[in-house]
């Protein structure tokens, strides 16, 4: 990774986890050197905290930059957040433009608003002067209440329809910044989420979870540093912004979990070990994406010949699990298992590889996991608690009570690590399946945890406006909820 250096320009509270207390950990945990220009000292945050003192430091911004100068440092990139008066962007400003070169990369939280309105320290004015920062910004991070005063747009209160979010984003490209991350978006009643968009590839995305109640101080500057390091460690946008979910979305859940005080921000160290693994592997880390399309389907019905035919001879007769790939693992049974039976498939990659997949269905019994695989190669690497790890938000998402699976009755290394999944065997079942053969199974189940009693450690998180936090991707409701009688026969990760 190449040497880099960092300029965070925040406030810093001596007590509480906020601005320069959080950008500076989360940014060097990224393997980036980070330097903090300090705006203000504050005894605490003040966010839940009475009578903290507050020294601003307007007045020593400019001698220190200066001092900088006389040494020629220069930053590759420049990671702005709360600005508390004119003085201080125009100083950035004047920052950004003598302490750059070729290439420096400038991210701008404009923090000044949220619901609606300004924050009660900011004049009507105020807008205005922070659009003069975000036009020279390459990658901005506003919430949509933001947006829409540097815009002089109207705010409305959500849900939104996609179309309504489309034109903001067109509307916001004329800051001139190359990327836009918008968070604080709905498109329906409890599903909050955020949307970006890449300028110049025209690339967008939006991740979109049930909302989270509460409010637990600096989660967005968690998101915001996470990002920032993230994108200046070379992953891709959408990469970048998942990295920054989970580390804020796990600071979040383990602060819940172990009841401390909010006041005091959220639990985000305990995180940093798995965010610092992934932006260090560059975009090489463990993913699970949707697919439907006719080449990664062809490409599972591949992935299942493979795992099936290493890791399950002598199990059962050669011409059963040949008929088996042919009447649950074809393409073409793949096919109709998405069209027609409203199955999803996601595949596995680490990083651009891919290494497995899984197929379930929600059915009038819970979630049915139906394919579990993961390459020879790349077992015991900790992705399958993964996999079920998210599989447990889509199903709670969903209000489902339980993930049910088939596993054949003479594969007790699937069995022993389900169990240690927390399924159990619930039943056992023969089925005829055609052909003359008959699948010995057994039915386990497990429940589903809900999202606030349950540790989370693993990925797939988004961030809303206002500190409200949501889960991401969740498939939509299948066309049919036809429970089925294939079994997933999980070659473990």
């Amino acid at each position: 990774m190449n040497h880099e250096r960092i300029l965070a320009v925040h406030d810093i509270s001596c007590v509480g986890r906020c601005s320069l207390t959080v950008a500076l950990p989360i940014i060097s945990a990224a393997g980036i050197e980070c330097s903090g220009l300090p705006t203000a000292v504050l005894s605490t945050h003040t966010g839940g905290f009475k009578g903290f003192t507050y020294r601003d430091l307007t007045e020593d911004m400019v001698p220190i930059m200066e001092h900088w100068k006389t040494l020629d440092i220069t930053f590759d990139a420049f990671y702005t957040g709360f600005l508390g008066s004119f003085e201080q962007i125009d100083i950035v400003c004047d920052l950004v433009e003598q302490l750059s070169h070729d290439g420096t990369t400038v991210y701008v939280d404009p923090v000044m608003a949220d619901e609606g309105r300004l924050y009660g320290v900011f004049g009507p004015d105020f807008p205005a002067g922070m659009r003069r920062l975000c036009e020279k910004s390459d990658v901005l991070m506003p919430n949509l209440t933001e947006l829409c005063l540097m815009l002089g747009l109207e705010w409305k209160p959500g849900p939104y329809t996609r179309g309504y979010v489309e034109e903001m984003l067109e509307h916001a490209e004329a800051f001139g910044a190359k990327r836009i991350v918008l968070t604080g978006i709905s498109y329906e009643k409890g599903r909050v989420g955020a949307v970006y968009k890449d300028y110049e590839t025209g690339e967008t995305g939006e991740v979109m979870r049930p909302e989270i109640p509460g409010y637990y101080h600096g989660t967005g500057d968690v998101f915001g540093s996470a990002l920032v390091g993230a994108c200046e460690s070379g992953l891709p946008l959408h990469d970048a912004v998942e990295a920054a979910i989970d580390l804020t979305v796990d600071s979040i859940l383990d602060t819940y979990d172990s009841g401390e005080d909010v006041r005091y921000g959220v639990n985000f160290e305990k995180g940093l070990r798995d965010y610092a693994i992934k932006v260090y592997e560059g975009g090489n880390g463990f993913a699970m994406t949707p697919v439907d399309s006719d080449e990664d389907l062809r490409q599972i019905a591949s992935m299942g010949f493979s795992v099936w035919c290493e890791a399950y001879e002598g199990m059962v007769p050669d011409g059963q699990i040949f008929y088996m790939l042919k009447k649950y693992q074809s393409f073409e049974a793949l096919r109709n298992q998405v069209d027609d039976r409203g199955y999803t498939y996601l595949m596995l990659r680490e990083g651009s590889t891919p290494v497995g997949y899984c197929g379930f269905v929600p059915d009038d019994r819970g979630l049915f996991l139906s394919k579990l695989y993961i390459l020879k190669e790349h077992r015991h690497k900790g992705y399958f608690a993964r996999v079920v790890d998210h599989l447990n938000d889509i199903a709670a998402a969903k209000g489902l009570e339980c993930i049910h699976l088939t596993v054949n009755r003479n594969n007790r290394n699937a069995v022993e690590v389900y169990r240690h999944e927390g399924f159990e065997i619930t039943e056992d079942v023969d089925t005829p399946i055609g052909g003359g053969f008959v699948m010995n199974d057994h039915i386990m189940e497990r429940p589903v945890r809900k999202r606030c009693s349950y540790r989370r450690r693993r990925r797939r998180w988004t961030v809303s406006g206002g500190g409200a936090w949501t889960s991401s991707w969740c498939p939509g409701t299948p066309t049919r909820t036809t429970p089925t009688t294939e079994p997933p026969w999980s070659a473990i990760g």
